[in-house]
């Protein structure tokens, strides 16, 4: 295979996608919002909980993102702990949600 093959094969692959560059970035701002969304919730929750009111819808959103993020990671990665770690968040995220329509 010489070089040009390569790169029209290359090109191929990526010609509805993006190179390798933009996925990066793509993922990298995804993380960032994560990061952001994480922030507004444990300000909100910290604000609910000194006037003394219930925070759970803020828990159950942050609890069931790193759910959803750790059960990816294991479909992915075949490590454990990630699986225990989505389980466990899980359960965290549902009961947030029990108490929410609950309270």
């Amino acid at each position: 295979m010489d070089k040009k093959e390569i790169l029209e094969k290359n090109k191929e692959k990526n010609r509805n996608g993006l190179d390798e560059r933009e996925q990066r970035v793509y993922n990298f701002s995804f993380g960032i919002g994560a990061v952001t969304v994480g922030i507004l919730c444990l300000m909100f929750s910290i604000y609910k909980a000194l006037n003394r009111e219930p925070f759970y819808e803020y828990v159950a959103m942050i609890t069931a993102y790193l759910c959803a993020t750790f059960i990816y990671q294991f479909k992915n990665l075949k490590k454990p702990w990630y699986l225990i770690s989505g389980i466990v968040t899980g359960i965290a995220a549902g009961c947030c949600i029990v108490l929410f329509f609950m309270v």
